[in-house]
């Protein structure tokens, strides 16, 4: 498979794992309700460790479409932040509206100091700062953007000293304790995003060139046991590397479902502030206790986000990836 050329599979694992956290914060907001459908639904927190094997293994395919490491990062940001930034003034309008419609504000706390705006706006919240977030994604953000900007230092070594920096990172997470902030907390979950790198290096790599990679892999799975990732986090990850294997060797057909693949992002980021902070107020105990009428309600809610997040993915993110390709250069 050309590390051009569409992959299908990909757009729907991003997908699956953005409803999956759509449909676990729906039943999280449901605090103390209990019903198949909830527990189902909970299991939506395993599309994080989907999204972080799969960044991993794309991000290269970025790299390569980058001519030098100045333009990969540049791309990486307004890749991220122009969508994230477009999704605080959201919740900024959203927190306004309850206000002077509630008198009260019981959504998210915003930030009430300078070095809190500041830390907002770059993602240097928590886990990064002790600075808490204002929406319940954004901590994987963090998470990404330190992903990005370690294999953007790696990425000034030449091709094969590139995996052994790659390397040393993976190895810096197997012997170093898990840190839960400051500037090593992204090692947590670093074996997530290198098992990505590994796999795809390993089925685009010539043979003569397999042999970090696969020590690369070895390391990830170690990393699994050290960073102490739990069972279902460690499934989900294999479960997505297989997928990812036998994609490359029968590719996945264009399809409905992958082409949602490109609102996955700005459905991350706009499904807590809309779909809880707002249409959380009116799920009444009754919608929440009778599957007749919480399932097509939450159902719908999902179709309308999916749609929102086609305008913002038109709008604000392909405009802010293409400006960012012009400035690049």
């Amino acid at each position: 498979m050309q590390a051009d050329k569409r992959n299908h599979l990909i757009d729907l694992l991003r997908i699956i794992a953005a409803v999956g956290v759509v449909l676990f914060h729906f039943a999280y907001a449901a605090a103390n309700t209990h019903n198949w459908y909830y527990y189902i639904c909970q299991c939506g927190y395993l599309g994080v460790p989907i999204f972080f094997t799969i960044s991993g293994y794309c991000i290269l395919i970025a790299l390569q479409h980058a001519k030098k490491p100045s333009e990969f990062i540049i791309r990486r940001f307004f890749r991220i932040f122009p969508p994230y930034w477009f999704s605080l003034l959201l919740i900024c309008v959203i927190v306004l509206l309850l206000r002077v419609l509630t008198g009260a504000n019981s959504v998210a706390v915003l930030p009430k100091s300078i070095a809190g705006f500041a830390a907002t706006l770059s993602l240097l919240t928590k886990p990064v700062t002790s600075i808490p977030t204002i929406n319940w994604v954004y901590w994987t953000l963090s998470f990404e953007a330190f992903f990005y900007i370690v294999v953007y230092i790696c990425s000034f070594f030449k091709k094969q000293y590139f995996t052994i920096a790659l390397l040393l990172v993976t190895l810096l997470s197997i012997v170093l304790p898990v840190y839960k902030s400051g500037v090593f907390f992204f090692l947590g979950y670093w074996p997530l995003f290198s098992i990505g790198i590994a796999v795809y290096q390993l089925l685009h790599y010539s043979a003569s060139e397999k042999l970090l990679p696969a020590v690369l892999l070895a390391f990830s799975i170690a990393g699994f046991y050290t960073t102490h990732q739990q069972f279902y986090y460690v499934l989900a990850c294999f479960i997505t590397v297989l997928l990812i294997v036998i994609n490359h060797f029968v590719p996945l057909k264009d399809n409905f479902l992958s082409r949602l693949g490109d609102v996955s992002y700005s459905l991350y980021l706009i499904h807590v502030p809309i779909g809880i902070y707002i249409f959380n107020q009116f799920k009444t105990p009754v919608i929440k206790q009778n599957l007749f009428y919480c399932i097509p309600f939450e159902m719908g809610l999902l179709v309308l986000l999916i749609w929102l997040s086609k305008l913002m993915h038109k709008y604000i993110e392909l405009p802010a990836i293409k400006y960012g390709k012009r400035f690049s250069r």
